[in-house]
């Protein structure tokens, strides 16, 4: 009998349980019961009990038992004893019944709506916004790099008649210390109250639906590195999310695809992304660019403050495309005259749904009517056609043709390179090494991985170097011993690569500036040092190592820019592929003595006149930093009317094409 009552008792309790968890509407529902129940038993014991004039039936007795539990008010009205003692228990049961479970009722649904909120659940309601599925270490600079592209940004708000930007981010989970990260950023600050945040899963396209990825203007896939032993590439992640955005579109047939701009980190994959998506894709090769970054550093020493520049917005020179009307018919010596305060690239042709450019164009090159100015300038106002002369027609820069320079001195074709650690662009960089056929590159790779598993990964990529030679070093650079002992001041180039095997990128860091300050004191009794770049992947850690002769890049902001500035100009990313890329054009550091210029003052015009007659395009001047004692400086785009102090120490920046 006793384990019957048990077992009755348990599967009562365990039917509220049951009951109550359900939500806010099942809690009241009980309240109410049980509140109902109190008046009819209070009801029913002030009827029988206490006699008066003020309760003589049973819908008086229920109606002042509902009162006493509701409203202690009433307390004072009663007489008699029993009468007082049943309404001074209902009273006390209403207060802890009635008010009290209702508040807490209340309180309790209240804060449950508000961590929903707060976890960015609610779909948005939004046209022509800029969406960014994914939240790692890409995605805060890349909402910087938007945010503070303010004249870039209403061009492009412009062209989709908005007035406003609207930016939604999509991470795994929305918390309180991702917000104030979104806070604690230069770049962001307070307007990290522009930026909604909805948590979900970008895989998932249901979640895709929070963000209204459908109706917006750009979406952004920034690409991550998968820890080791996962099973998921980035690059699967980036394919799902693709194919997931174009069902999501496929079932609303009236609006057009949006564009979206996606990171891959094996460009051989390009063609998979191009087929799980059918609207207008750029595909950003994250490997490919860092590579050759970091290969065209190598060839040209300070290189990478150049493309700094050029890929940081409101940081001096950025690359513009501008639409000019009359421009048809119009010489490339006349356009430029007209532009005295930007430098002219080329132009940007759509051929065939591509962008195809054509950069370091003749002063004779003739313009076609849908042609696009690719400008280096500071400002986009700067890009506007002025100096006309007195009769109205532009003056162009006149080429001196008796000043035609020799072809330029021979550069040394042969490097030994040390790459100390390893991570997933080294494969890339190995093989961009070998595609400038007329260099020859000894490279010598340190890591605790294991020299087969290198050569392994190096096969998948190319089995074939002709013009590379490799060799794996089982050492850890980070012990002092057995960085001696490959005598490191024997190199040209020496490469720090953060490890992405890490757990986070700071310990990867750690790791690379502890090699890179051993290294600096091992080269310390070295007159001849070689360049030593490091690849980072915090941007706080950069100001760490400000005061040693070395170069940085960091992948992930490099990456996050482009990306950032490829969304809102589509045909910037065939303009940076086209520079980064070997052969076609390129940004290059040239002696003053292949143009024929000895120490001295010169005007910038005068550097243009000498780069027409080369059928080059002068950029500027970069003081070596190595040859000044460390005080290098880039100076992009001068007035032409500058004076330019030329020595030793001064590269001119130069754009040509081999």
């Amino acid at each position: 009998m006793s384990k019957s009552r048990l077992r009755l008792k348990q599967r009562l309790l365990f039917f509220l349980e049951r009951q109550l968890i359900k939500g806010a509407q099942y809690q009241l529902l009980f309240v109410a019961v049980l509140i109902g129940l109190l008046t009819i038993i209070g009801g029913l014991l002030v009827l029988a009990l206490s006699a008066t004039e003020s309760v003589n039936s049973s819908g008086e007795a229920l109606w002042w038992a509902f009162l006493r539990l509701t409203d202690p008010g009433y307390l004072g009205d009663d007489t008699g004893v029993w009468q007082r003692l049943i309404s001074t228990v209902l009273t006390i049961a209403g207060s802890v019944i009635f008010v009290g479970a209702l508040v807490a009722i209340m309180t309790q649904w209240l804060n449950s709506k508000m961590r929903q909120l707060e976890q960015g659940l609610t779909p948005v309601a939004a046209e022509n916004h800029i969406v960014i599925l994914g939240w790692n270490n890409r995605t805060i600079p890349v909402i910087g790099e938007i945010l503070s592209s303010s004249n870039r940004l209403k061009r492009f708000l412009k062209r989709f008649g908005s007035r406003k930007l609207q930016l939604v981010v999509m991470a795994d989970d929305v918390t309180s210390e991702r917000v104030q990260e979104l806070k604690d950023d230069d770049s962001i600050g307070q307007r990290y109250k522009d930026i909604t945040m909805r948590s979900g899963d970008p895989l998932d396209v249901e979640h895709l639906e929070r963000v209204d990825a459908s109706n917006a203007s750009a979406i952004i896939i920034p690409s991550h590195t998968i820890e080791p032993g996962l099973s998921v590439s980035a690059d699967v992640e980036t394919f799902k999310i693709l194919l997931s955005l174009n069902d999501q579109a496929a079932k609303n047939t009236e609006q057009p695809l949006p564009y979206v701009v996606a990171e891959i980190q094996d460009k051989r994959k390009k063609a998979i992304a191009t087929q799980a998506y059918s609207g207008p894709l750029e595909l950003i090769a994250g490997d490919t660019i860092i590579s050759r970054l970091v290969a065209q550093n190598i060839r040209q020493e300070g290189l990478s403050e150049v493309y700094k520049e050029l890929l940081t917005l409101n940081l001096n020179n950025n690359i513009f495309i501008r639409e000019l009307p009359d421009i048809e018919d119009k010489k490339m010596a006349a356009i430029q005259a007209s532009l005295p305060k930007a430098t002219v690239l080329g132009i940007v042709r759509k051929e065939d749904n591509n962008f195809i450019p054509h950069l370091n164009l003749s002063g004779e090159f003739t313009f076609s009517k849908n042609d696009r100015l690719v400008l280096m300038a500071r400002e986009y106002e700067h890009t506007e056609r002025e100096a006309l002369t007195a009769d109205g027609r532009y003056n162009p820069i006149k080429e001196d043709h008796h000043q035609i320079i020799a072809d330029p001195l021979v550069r040394s074709t042969s490097k030994k390179v040390l790459i100390l650690g390893w991570n997933h662009h080294i494969p890339t960089l190995i093989n961009e090494f070998n595609t400038y056929e007329k260099e020859h590159y000894k490279v010598d790779t340190v890591s605790i991985i294991s020299s087969k598993a290198r050569k392994d990964i190096l096969k998948q990529h190319n089995g074939d170097f002709t013009q590379v030679q490799c060799q794996h070093l089982e050492l850890d650079y980070t012990n002092e011993n057995e960085l001696r002992s490959i005598n490191p001041a024997k190199y040209d180039n020496i490469v720090l690569a953060s490890s992405d095997r890490m757990n986070d990128d700071e310990e990867a860091d750690a790791r690379t500036i502890a090699g890179f300050l051993l290294l600096d004191h091992i080269l310390a009794d070295h007159k001849q040092r070689p360049q030593i770049l490091l690849e980072l992947f915090d941007p706080d850690n950069e100001s760490l190592i400000d005061r040693y002769n070395s170069e940085v890049i960091i992948s992930p902001l490099l990456l996050s820019r482009l990306m950032a500035q490829i969304a809102l100009r589509q045909e910037l990313h065939a303009i940076f592929n086209e520079l980064f890329t070997v052969g076609g054009a390129e940004i290059i550091f040239r002696d003053p003595q292949e143009y024929q210029l000895s120490s001295g003052t010169y005007r910038f015009e005068e550097l243009e006149k000498r780069a027409i007659a080369r059928h080059e395009t002068a950029l500027g001047i970069y003081k070596d930093k190595h040859e000044s004692n460390g005080d290098g400086e880039l100076l992009m785009n001068p007035p032409r009317d500058a004076e330019l102090m030329i020595g030793q120490d001064v590269k001119l920046v130069i754009l040509t094409s081999y």
